[in-house]
C-alpha cells in the first residue's frame, strides 16, 4: 500500500521534462563538439551521457530518501560543502580555471565546489527557516541565516566566482518570502540594489554614447528614492527600518558615482559599458555576446538544421558547449526549437512552483522553494547572455550545458523536487 501511494505521488511530468531536456542536452552537445578531431573537445558527448546515466541514479536515489533524513543531514552537507570550497581556494588545492580557484581534485575526479555549495546553502538554510521564520521587524531572526548565506557567499566569490555568488542570493529571497517576510519586507531588501542599478546605468550610458544628461542622470533614481520614502511612510515602518532602508539606498547611489568618477581608469570603464555594447569592444569582452547573438539570429525561424550551424561547426562561438548551449539550440533548430526548449523549461518552473504549493511540511516547501529558484535564475540569466541582454557571468543553462559537477547538482534538485512530492505525507 505503501509503495502504491509512493508512485501515485510521483511527478511524473516533472521527472519526464528533466528527461526530455536531458536527452536534448546530449544531441546539443554533440553538434557542438563533434568535429573537433583533437584536443580536450574531442568525444566529451560521451561524458555527458554518462553524467545524465549518472543523474538519472541520484534522482532514483533522493527520491527514495525520506525527507526527515534530508533534514538531519542538512547542516552536515553545509559544513561539507564549505570544506571543499576552502579546499578549492587554499594554496595548490584549487585546479585553476580561467584565472578562477573553482576545482578540486578527488579521487582522480574534478569537482566544482561552488556547484555543491548550492545545494549546501540550500538545505541549511531550509533546516533553519523551518524551525525559526525570520522577521524584518525582528533583527535577531535574520542573523543566523545572513551568516549561513555570507559564509559561502565569501568563499566563492574568492575564486572569484560573481555569477554563483548571485545564485546564493537568489536562491535565499524567496525563501525568506516564504518563512513569513511580506512582498514589501523584501522590496525594502533588494531596494539598495535597484538604487545601485539606477544610478550606474546613466553613467554607463554616458561613458558609452559620449552623451551626458548631466543632473537628469540622477532622476530615474531620484524617482525611485521618492518611492521608496512614501511606502515607509504609507505602511508606518519602525524607525530603525527607515534608517536602514535609506541608508542603504543611498550608500550604494553614492558609491556608483564616487568609484565611477575617481577609482575606475578609462581602460576599467571600456570593459565594464562593453557588457552594454559589445560592438564597443568586438574583439575582446564583446566577442562572445556579438558571436552568440550572430549564431542566434542566423537560425531564424526554423534553424539551419541538425549539425549545421556554421558558428558551431567553425568554432566562432566560444563555450558553445557550456555556457553559450543555448546559441548552438538557436543556429540549429530557430525560434521553434528555442521555443519548445523554453516551454519545457516552463513545464519545469511551474511543476516546481505546483510543488511548493501542495506540500505541508515546512522544510520541504522551502527545499522546493530554494531548488525551483536556483533553476529559475540559471535558465533566465544563462539566456538572457545569449541574447545580449545581460552581462557574461558564467552560468551554465540547466540540462543542457556540459559538465559533470553542474550536471549533478541539477539531478540534486531535481531529486528534491521530486522527493517532495514523494516523502511530504511520510515526514
Amino acid at each position: 500500500m505503501d509503495d502504491l501511494r509512493r508512485k501515485r505521488s510521483l511527478d511524473f511530468l516533472l521527472l519526464l521534462t528533466a528527461l526530455a531536456l536531458w536527452v536534448i542536452g546530449i544531441f546539443l552537445v554533440y553538434s557542438a563538439t563533434y568535429i573537433h578531431e583533437s584536443g580536450p573537445l574531442v568525444g566529451i558527448y560521451k561524458q555527458q551521457i554518462l553524467w545524465v546515466v549518472m543523474a538519472l541514479l541520484i534522482v532514483v536515489l533522493i527520491i527514495s530518501i525520506p525527507a526527515r533524513y534530508v533534514s538531519a543531514a542538512a547542516y552536515v552537507l553545509y559544513g561539507l560543502s564549505l570544506v571543499l570550497l576552502v579546499l578549492a581556494i587554499a594554496t595548490g588545492s584549487g585546479v585553476s580555471a580561467k584565472g578562477a580557484e573553482r576545482w578540486v581534485m578527488i579521487g582522480g575526479f574534478k569537482i566544482q565546489p561552488s556547484e555543491f555549495a548550492k545545494v549546501g546553502l540550500l538545505l541549511a538554510l531550509a533546516k533553519r527557516l523551518s524551525e525559526k521564520p525570520v522577521s524584518l521587524y525582528n533583527l535577531t531572526t535574520l542573523i543566523v541565516p545572513v551568516i549561513l548565506i555570507l559564509v559561502p557567499f565569501a568563499l566563492v566569490l574568492k575564486q572569484p566566482d560573481l555569477g554563483t555568488a548571485m545564485v546564493f542570493c537568489v536562491m535565499a529571497l524567496p525563501m525568506f518570502y516564504w518563512s513569513k517576510l511580506t512582498l514589501l519586507d523584501v522590496f525594502y531588501i533588494v531596494s539598495p540594489l535597484i538604487s545601485l542599478l539606477l544610478s550606474a546605468v546613466p553613467l554607463l550610458l554616458a561613458f558609452n554614447t559620449g552623451v551626458s544628461w548631466g543632473v537628469f542622470e540622477a532622476v530615474p533614481w531620484g524617482l525611485f528614492f521618492i518611492v521608496v520614502v512614501v511606502l515607509l511612510y504609507i505602511f508606518r515602518a519602525p524607525l530603525f527600518i527607515w534608517i536602514g532602508v535609506i541608508a542603504g539606498n543611498i550608500m550604494t547611489a553614492t558609491i556608483t558615482t564616487v568609484v565611477w568618477g575617481s577609482v575606475l581608469k578609462d581602460y576599467q570603464k571600456m570593459r565594464i559599458t562593453s557588457f552594454m555594447n559589445p560592438q564597443s569592444d568586438p574583439f575582446g569582452s564583446g566577442y562572445q555576446v556579438i558571436q552568440s547573438k550572430v549564431a542566434i539570429g542566423s537560425g531564424h525561424i526554423f534553424g539551419k538544421g541538425y549539425l549545421q550551424g556554421t558558428q558551431s561547426r567553425l568554432s566562432f562561438l566560444p563555450e558553445q558547449h557550456t555556457d553559450f548551449i543555448f546559441s548552438v539550440l538557436g543556429e540549429q533548430f530557430g525560434l521553434i526549437g528555442c521555443s519548445a526548449v523554453v516551454l519545457l523549461f516552463t513545464i519545469l518552473i511551474v511543476r516546481g512552483i505546483w510543488v511548493t504549493y501542495n506540500c505541508r511540511n515546512r522544510f520541504i516547501n522551502l527545499v522546493a522553494v530554494g531548488s525551483t529558484a536556483i533553476l529559475g535564475f540559471h535558465i533566465f540569466v544563462n539566456i538572457a547572455i545569449t541574447l545580449g541582454m545581460m552581462p557574461v557571468t558564467g552560468l551554465p543553462l540547466p540540462f543542457l550545458s556540459y559538465g559533470g559537477s553542474f550536471t549533478v547538482t541539477v539531478a540534486i534538485l531535481v531529486g528534491l523536487l521530486l522527493n517532495a512530492r514523494v516523502t511530504d505525507q511520510d515526514f
